[in-house]
């Protein structure tokens, strides 16, 4: 019989696993639509007799097959010893659109004492399924693996779930990117956006422009070969790759190659390199044959052009496009760029592609209604694009780069209109922080209060997408900057909108990224290779350090722009101890549970709580050791101190509570000191163009687990007693 039926806002009962120390039943990322739990087991002593109804193809027969090997790698049980249970999958329909905004993703999924049924709207749907049935496979305590009986019914909100991957920035390898579409596949992502050009560096082979690649790729670039094995791996795993190629500002790399495409503008001629020449003939030429040739090397429907960020500056006084104002009466520079990306759009309509452009390329509301648009800077663009009869794809508050926590993106849904910038007064404050900062801030940036979407615009809202942009992002750090974080934002784009539970999310989290481990990704591996760099032979304390913080935020760590403030220039390498550090710490994130369970009076929790005080203790004893010979390490000592002195208070929270009474003034005073200067820290990185100015923590390090020993010495304080 049943034992529970739980819509996906309901997971929370089952998935406190690895935050409250319960056995759970499932924990599923995204979590279903619907599903309903029974007793018992199916056990799995082999692999799975396949039985196949419908529509089957080569495709599925690789997943298949894939899904076959990764039950070893999910059960630690390489060699079955028997034939296993069967599993009958029913396609229903074949899928001309399976990579495409129409593709049939909903499924039906049953396990049973008699074995496996899978139901699948669609050849992508039977992907999603095996995704779902890999996140099952449990181990029980005599080593075998098994799954639990259950009936799931499921499908996703959004058709555009997406993550946008810089490579421009730095270069990230063909085995990098594919590690990142393996782990789309197991979290039902399904677009991969790849930034492929801009001021520093062009990334694919031209053989129209064959100085592209080999005078702007710096020697990295990916072959077009490579691209098209990188398409058909992706789309074995149901995920679109949209290219992106930046046009006409964020040019700098085309200009490199081809110096005559440049503006050139009177009063600051540098700034007209970064931009292609919207008066010339010539450059429409080039970007519609480069354009041409992409379109033919990229399969995808959605053809990504950039629009974004063009300076002030780039074009006022070239001599050109004042004639080019003057002979098509467009007196503003937005009304040059919508001229440049109307003959954009035409060149690429011709192809059949669908041209996408960050939001400022509906700034004049005078392109052709079939542009989608992204919205970047604030929710607020979600609603002006739609309201211009513009598809949408939401970014605004998915900046992965910004290095915010996996809760601030998880509570911004991708149909909300007035999140995700920043406020009036705080741009009027930041206008008066340096002339540097003021040109940013411009009214894009601002969020203001405004009205929910209407049920049409919502219906214009795609999805969403998550960017990271690589200014500091190396190949090494891509496992680390993406996940887990991605994971928590592949729930917010497939599950319905009411799963809002923070704690749940974190608790399915945690197990989530195991699982992504164990099928192949690298950021523990790369961690710890990064961590033996600062400290050969001796790193291991490193690694419990980092479990314990998390990088400044909103780029607080790109120390150029604070020397570029100063006047310098400096060159900035990825190898520092904010690097390593992981930006949401699963580790940290379970303390904070288990504080907060121990604050509430559960004993078991206080005992972990006071073994983990030690622990922190012991291992700045060994970081001040470490100290000595490594000036990496140094940097982060005082980052360590404050650790072991949250401990010692901790400790002494933990004595007023199991002792009922209250803790001591000259405690709590030492305890308040500690805590407010860690939140002082980390408050000096919480708000986007302010955390340049604020005070630098050591090392570029937040401490993560400060709102747990906080609370754990306000509850001493306020009660001093066990409730």
């Amino acid at each position: 019989m049943p034992i529970l039926r739980r819509p996906a806002a309901a997971l929370a009962a089952a998935c406190a696993l690895a935050f409250a120390g319960d056995a759970a039943a499932v924990s599923l990322m995204p979590a279903p639509q619907s599903m309903v739990e029974h007793e018992g087991v199916l056990a799995i002593a082999g692999r799975f007799a396949l039985a196949w109804t419908g529509c089957r193809e080569p495709r599925l027969d690789r997943a298949a097959e894939r899904f076959q090997r990764d039950l070893g790698r999910l059960s630690g049980i390489e060699t079955f010893a028997a034939a296993g249970p069967r599993l009958e999958i029913a396609c229903r329909a074949a899928d001309p659109g399976a990579l495409t905004l129409q593709a049939r993703e909903a499924y039906r999924l049953q396990v049973s004492a008699q074995g496996v049924k899978i139901d699948a709207d669609g050849p992508v749907g039977v992907l999603r399924a095996l995704a779902t049935l890999r996140q099952l496979v449990e181990t029980g305590p005599d080593g075998a693996a098994a799954l639990p009986l259950i009936e799931i019914d499921d499908r996703p909100r959004f058709a555009w779930r997406g993550v946008m991957i810089d490579t421009a920035r730095h270069f990230m390898s063909i085995e990098s990117l594919k590690r990142q579409i393996d782990a789309m596949e197991q979290v039902k992502l399904n677009v991969l956006h790849l930034h492929l050009s801009d001021n520093e560096a062009f990334r694919v082979e031209s053989r129209r422009y064959p100085r592209l690649h080999e005078v702007a790729g710096h020697g990295q670039f990916y072959t077009q070969a490579e691209i098209a094995d990188l398409i058909t791996y992706a789309a074995d795993r149901g995920v679109r790759v949209t290219p992106e190629f930046d046009v006409p500002g964020h040019a700098r790399a085309m200009t490199l190659a081809y110096p005559e495409l440049a503006s050139n503008p009177a009063g600051a001629p540098a700034a007209g390199a970064q931009v292609l020449n919207p008066a010339s003939e010539d450059t429409y030429r080039f970007v519609s044959r480069l354009f041409d040739e992409m379109a033919g090397l990229f399969p995808d429907a959605y053809f990504h052009i950039g629009g974004d960020e063009v300076p002030d500056e780039a074009w006022a006084g070239d001599p050109q496009v004042e004639a080019l104002k003057a002979a098509h009466n467009l007196t503003t520079k937005a009304q040059v760029e919508a001229h440049f990306h109307r003959r954009i759009h035409q060149a690429l309509a011709r192809r059949g592609k669908i041209v996408v452009g960050w939001e400022e390329v509906i700034d004049t509301g005078t392109l052709p209604r079939d542009v989608v648009v992204q919205a970047w800077r604030t929710s607020n663009a979600t609603a002006r694009a739609t309201a211009l009869g513009h598809r949408t794809i939401v970014s605004a508050g998915y900046y992965l780069d910004l290095l915010n926590t996996a809760a601030f993106h998880y509570g911004v849904d991708p149909a909300d209109t007035s999140t995700a910038g920043i406020s009036p007064a705080d741009a009027q404050a930041a206008r008066k922080l340096h002339p540097l900062v003021a040109r940013f801030v411009t009214d894009g940036v601002i969020v203001q209060p405004m009205a929910p979407l209407t049920p049409e615009q919502e219906a214009l809202v795609l999805g969403g997408e998550a960017p990271l942009w690589a200014e500091l992002v190396s190949d090494e750090m891509l496992d680390s900057r993406l996940w887990p974080r991605a994971a928590a934002l592949a729930e917010r784009f497939w599950s319905p909108r009411e799963t809002r539970d923070v704690a749940d999310m974190y608790a399915r989290l945690a197990v989530q990224q195991d699982r992504l481990r164990r099928l192949g990704l690298e950021d523990e591996a790369n961690r710890a290779r990064m961590a033996s760099r600062l400290a050969p032979g001796a790193w291991g304390p490193l690694l419990d350090l980092l479990d314990l913080v998390g990088p400044a935020r909103n780029m607080a760590h790109d120390q150029r722009v604070p020397a570029a403030i100063a006047g310098k220039k400096i060159v900035q390498h990825l190898t520092a101890m904010a690097d390593a550090a992981p930006v949401d710490s699963l580790v940290a994130r379970a303390f904070l549970a288990r504080a907060d369970r121990a604050a509430l009076g559960d004993a078991q929790a206080r005992a972990a709580v006071r073994a983990d005080f030690e622990v922190w203790r012991a291992n700045h004893s060994r970081i001040a050791a470490l100290a000595q010979d490594h000036p990496a390490v140094r940097e982060a000592l005082p980052v360590s101190a404050d650790i072991a002195e949250m401990a010692a208070v901790g400790v002494l929270a933990l004595d007023a509570l199991e002792a009922g009474a209250p803790l001591a003034p000259d405690a709590a005073a030492r305890a308040k000191a500690v805590l407010d200067r860690a939140d002082a820290f980390e408050a000096a990185s919480a708000k986007p163009i302010f955390s340049f100015f604020g005070k630098r923590p050591p090392a570029d390090l937040i401490i993560m687990v400060t709102p747990g020993v906080r609370r754990l010495v306000e509850v001493a304080g306020d009660r001093g007693a066990a409730p």
